[in-house]
């Protein structure tokens, strides 16, 4: 399962979109390297308008001023500029760095349609969900190398340096490493003067919801916050409706088994059961948990629970697909209403995710973000 970052938001992809389409510069300045703790993950963005607007980040705040003022510079020089925060010094009330602790190095850039001549390509593909990768050269403004669709479009300058970058694509794309959803981005030094500005965009990972009930509602939403590709699959056709769940990238009138029998469900797939009736449950169920989805969880009573393993072994599946079973599905937060529901189990997910206790951080030691 990708991870959900905190990566350039939505409106932030919106504005520069449009902003390249009416060919209007703007500056943006991007985390390219990060070492021990940070606020915000690698490829996090901030975009500086000409009319002073601000969208998106790269900081906790503690740097963004200083960020600002060299995109204020780039944009008007249109030389990139890198640079580089550490800890802050606590005995200078007038030192910018990191209150974390650790060190972050971004690249400020200009854009405009002649700078970035392939990013009408780039959003095209982030807007349909297919992986994309974006190469520019600092050193020479204007080479840049697209790659997406198993195909290359413009060029570096350099085809070293082209076949470098395909390379390291290929095998991302292969093995399926690139797990910082839905953005990463790095700095590669080639030489004393040559340094290539790579960007990764990841499809958003999916999370199947099965019952098109309140709490679906509600899931359904916080996901698409937390940056889920969400679908709803009810096959009551007076439930399962784009009307009740706007939300929703996908609403699915259909047996969900029927639905699920024909996706293909990966190791980023996320599926939440919700339907209480067994005639829908254990028939998805058999699928969801013999694939190799990320996660697989089923709301219910514990007599539920206990009465649909019951069902699931006398389906044929083994202890150890059982075992994969989120049942009842969620953390115990306590929580009653569909929005709190919606929370303990979205918590679950990403606690199961990151490999962490899902104890108060209060109770725990080491680095809050590994």
């Amino acid at each position: 399962m990708s991870p959900v970052n905190p990566a350039p938001s939505t409106d932030l992809l919106s504005q520069l979109s449009q902003a390249w389409r009416d060919n209007e510069p703007v500056a943006i300045a991007t985390v390219v390297a990060i070492t021990g703790s940070a606020p915000k993950p690698s490829g996090s963005s901030l975009l500086l308008r000409r009319d002073g607007a601000v969208v998106g980040a790269v900081s906790g705040g503690c740097v963004e001023g200083e960020v600002v003022s060299a995109a204020e510079r780039v944009l008007e020089s249109g030389i990139s500029e890198c640079l580089r925060f550490e800890a802050a010094d606590g005995e200078d009330p007038f030192s910018v760095g990191l209150t974390c602790g650790g060190v972050i190095e971004l690249v400020v850039e200009r854009i405009d349609a002649s700078l970035w001549p392939q990013a009408g390509l780039m959003f095209e593909a982030i807007a349909a969900d297919r992986p994309v990768l974006i190469a520019n050269r600092l050193d020479c403004p204007g080479k840049q190398l697209l790659i997406g669709d198993g195909q290359t479009f413009g060029s570096l300058g350099s085809e070293e340096l082209d076949r470098a970058v395909c390379s390291q694509w290929q095998t991302t794309v292969a093995t399926g490493s690139g797990r910082d959803w839905p953005s990463t981005a790095r700095l590669e030094r080639v030489s004393a003067d040559r340094s290539v500005v790579i960007r990764e965009y990841h499809p958003r990972p999916s999370l199947w919801i099965f019952g098109a009930i309140d709490t679906s509602a509600a899931l359904a939403s916080l996901a698409k916050a937390l940056g889920f590709r969400v679908v709803v699959c009810d096959a009551r056709a007076i439930f399962a409706t784009e009307r009740r769940f706007p939300m929703a990238d996908q609403v699915v009138c259909e047996w969900p088994h029927r639905w699920l029998a024909d996706q293909t469900i990966t190791a980023h797939t996320v599926i939440c059961v919700l339907t209480h009736d067994p005639k829908f449950d254990i028939p998805v169920l058999q699928i969801a948990l013999r694939s190799e989805a990320a996660y697989v969880g089923a709301m219910g009573s514990r007599k539920t629970h206990q009465d649909r393993l019951e069902c699931l072994t006398e389906a044929g599946l083994s202890p150890a697909e059982i075992a994969r079973l989120r049942s009842p599905i969620g953390l115990d937060l306590g929580g009653r209403s569909p929005q709190e529901t919606a929370l303990s189990i979205l918590a679950e997910v990403v606690m199961l995710r990151e490999s962490r206790s899902g104890l108060p951080l209060s109770e725990t030691e080491g680095t809050i973000h590994p």
